[in-house]
């Protein structure tokens, strides 16, 4: 099987549709709609299921099957007071980038709106915002916009080259490589679910009850990933742009919240691309955190493929075209060679 695969100069008109439908976590439903209706003419099947799930089918349904994910839902904010001056208050949805946000252009609801900032004339030291609660917006009749009214970036993404910057690329990347592997899937080796899942930057658990309900055989889930080549984060790992996907061993954010890869699930990933010459990346990341940790609870087998990103949860992320077209040729490839046993131990 030799998959024709869309070059990365393909991939920005596609990013561009993607990044401009809202989806903010817990409020899914128009990307979940998209993503439907742009997997209908290649599956057997597409649905939603009843907290805003989509999944598409490839073949019959089978329990040698395996479901790769990528998560539909965004960080942002919800109003939550109108101010005295006439802005609106704000608690924040997910992990935003407080630093890099004052002067940010948002939507408030279907409305322009722009995150406020200090004049630098008057800038002294402790103006960078601590928590969400020091952030305010500016939208016209702001005192006729409803409480809960959802927040979301409004820049404008800017292509460089191979280099692509937008808002939400974390996770609309990985949206775009499910749409574009489902163009590839022709015969695959086994039962093929796709599936973008809901709530993971609340909860980083609205994949558990579509993996519970289908009980595939491993997951495999494509999520945007930190690197480390930048002047801040330089020497703290070897994660680069343009480096190719990398295959993730290890998460770990606070408590008792972490995820370990499956080591065979891995070597699965890791010897498809080596067969396949595609260069791919590994890290173990402390600070970050995805849905796959369910698949752990439902004892499922997983694996992450990272799409590496500048600027996480900013309203500016950054990627390299390249990458993500790299993560599609994995993808595609892994869903067209048969799976490993994934069986531990002899007993």
């Amino acid at each position: 099987m030799s998959p024709s695969y869309a070059s990365s100069t393909s991939f920005p008109s596609l990013l561009r549709e993607l990044v401009a439908i809202p989806g903010l976590s817990g409020m899914e439903d128009a990307i979940a709609s998209h993503m439907a209706q742009r997997w209908q003419p290649f599956a057997d099947a597409v649905w939603i299921d009843a907290i805003g799930n989509v999944i598409a089918r490839f073949g019959e349904p089978s329990p040698n099957a395996i479901a790769v994910l990528a998560h539909i839902d965004t960080v942002g904010m919800l109003v939550r007071r109108h101010n005295p001056d006439g802005t609106l208050g704000v608690v924040a949805v997910g992990g935003i980038n407080l630093k890099s946000l004052p002067g940010t252009p948002v939507r408030v609801g279907n409305a322009p709106g722009v995150i406020g900032v200090r004049s630098q004339h008057q800038a002294r030291g402790g103006d960078e915002a601590a928590s969400a609660d020091d952030l305010y917006i500016h939208t016209a009749d702001a005192r006729q916009v409803e409480i809960a009214t959802p927040v979301t970036y409004a820049a404008e993404p800017v292509a460089m080259g191979d280099l692509f910057a937008s808002p939400y690329l974390d996770n609309r990347a990985g949206c775009a490589a499910l749409l574009a592997a489902a163009e590839h899937i022709q015969n695959p080796a086994q039962t093929v679910y796709l599936i973008g899942t809901v709530q993971e930057e609340t909860n980083s658990a609205g994949a558990y009850p579509v993996l519970n309900a289908l009980r595939p055989a491993c997951a495999v889930f494509v999520d945007g990933t930190v690197s480390y080549d930048t002047p801040e984060s330089r020497g703290k790992g070897s994660v680069v742009l343009g480096g190719g996907p990398v295959l993730t061993a290890f998460l770990y954010i606070s408590g008792a919240n972490g995820w370990h890869a499956d080591p065979q699930l891995r070597a699965h990933l890791k010897a498809v691309a080596t067969q396949q010459h595609i260069p791919y990346q590994q890290d173990a990341t402390h600070g970050l955190m995805s849905d796959s940790k369910v698949a752990t609870w439902l004892g499922l087998p997983s694996a992450i493929i990272g799409i590496p990103m500048r600027g996480k949860h900013s309203q500016m992320e950054m990627l390299d075209l390249r990458d993500l077209t790299q993560t599609v040729e994995l993808l595609t490839h892994a869903l067209h060679h048969p799976l490993p046993t994934l069986k531990r131990g002899s007993i």
